[in-house]
């Protein structure tokens, strides 16, 4: 028996506000968070831009909490991102659900380190002609940095801070490190709770590539190539969200309020030129019902944005579309839960018989599309 999956909570840290409705706004009055990254110097990198958060402070969350040193600042992201979603829920994850009934799923980018972190380590692990010696590793940078530079290292810490912080002990996974598998870990929430293996679940992401490691990492995957070919292209973010995914009855029961439902999704792998008809493949697959609203995926990339575009034309051409990336910059493993987030809080004030598609067609080889309508 499948259950009706609702979205109770949301919750976002991104460069232009802390929750659904601050972004909306700041979208709405066409404000964009792209601007000359602070802390660090693109010069050579022909002056990118990047999108910044320049007022978090996770001690705002969780005051004088010791553990907070141990983490990166996209694990910061994270668990302040996941305490307002399960706050905006009304969830009391003791209270409500026994222990282990809550599942957590979760994505994380790549590369998330300020360079600073691992200069040390780096430059005690490279031989005189700059190329990398295990032995020296071994021998002397390995000593030079702290012990818990592995809290901070590891992709799977964000969300295993996510875990202890909010007490949530059941089924989990940790996927990284692009959109799509932000997408596919929002997606194994919303099996688990309508298959019934579990009644609630938290899921998102959280990434952070606005800083000089980050922009090297993407300026050697050729991210930036289309800034050079066609003078526009991606704006590097760095972001966290999350949402609360609960059985509708359960949700009613304890009495939540409800953005909406999460009716279905649709995910896949593209590659090569089929990037179009794949897409419309994926997003046909969400079912007859054409939304009122569609939150698009492109990011400024004109080929991402002419593949999407064309989907969109043959699917739903009449249908309202926003691309958040376009103000917020690209929040990579974390876009997926924040395009659904959008998409929900939207819904929810569009009102009854409303429907709205999210896509997350980002970077990498997964694809997949959302579709949620008014509860």
């Amino acid at each position: 028996m499948n259950h009706s999956v609702v979205i109770t909570g949301l919750g976002m840290v991104t460069p232009l506000g802390r929750n659904a409705d601050d972004v909306l706004d700041a979208m709405a009055a066409g404000r964009v968070a792209a601007a000359p990254p602070v802390g660090f110097d693109v010069s050579p990198l022909d002056g990118k831009l990047a999108a910044q958060i320049l007022d978090f402070d996770a001690n705002e969350y969780f005051p004088d909490n010791k553990t907070l040193r141990l983490m990166n600042r996209d694990a910061q992201l994270a668990v302040a991102a996941a305490r307002l979603a399960v706050g905006d829920a009304g969830l009391n994850i003791a209270r409500d659900y026994r222990t282990g009934e809550v599942s957590l799923f979760g994505s994380t980018g790549l590369a998330g380190m300020p360079a600073g972190d691992i200069a040390a380590l780096v430059k005690n692990s490279a031989d005189q002609n700059g190329v990398l010696d295990l032995g020296g590793f071994g021998r002397k940078a390995l000593k030079r940095v702290r012990p818990v530079l592995s809290f901070k290292i590891l992709a799977n810490m964000p969300i295993c801070f996510v875990s202890i912080f909010e007490g949530i002990c059941g089924p989990n996974a940790i996927y990284t490190p692009w959109e799509g598998q932000g997408a596919r870990a929002i997606q194994a929430g919303f099996r688990a709770v309508r298959t019934g293996r579990a009644p609630c679940a938290v899921v998102g992401g959280c990434d952070t590539k606005a800083h000089a490691f980050g922009f090297v990492s993407l300026q050697q995957l050729g991210v930036f190539d289309s800034w050079t070919r066609h003078g526009t292209g991606t704006v590097p973010g760095e972001g966290a969200a999350f949402l609360v995914l609960e059985s509708e009855q359960t949700a009613r029961a304890r009495g939540a309020e409800i953005y909406c439902r999460l009716t279905d999704c649709s995910a896949g792998t593209v590659c090569g030129e089929d990037h179009a008809d794949r897409c419309a493949n994926i997003m046909t697959a969400l079912g007859p019902d054409r939304p009122d609203l569609l939150v698009a995926a492109g990011d400024g990339q004109p080929k991402l944005h002419r593949r999407e575009r064309r989907a969109i034309d043959e699917l739903c051409p009449q249908v309202e579309v926003v691309y958040p990336k376009k103000h917020l910059g690209d929040l990579f493993a974390a876009a997926a839960a924040v395009q659904v987030a959008l998409a929900a809080k939207s819904v929810w004030l569009a009102g009854p018989g409303a429907v709205a598609w999210a896509n997350c067609f980002g970077h990498g080889s997964e694809v997949a599309s959302f579709s949620m309508e008014a509860a």
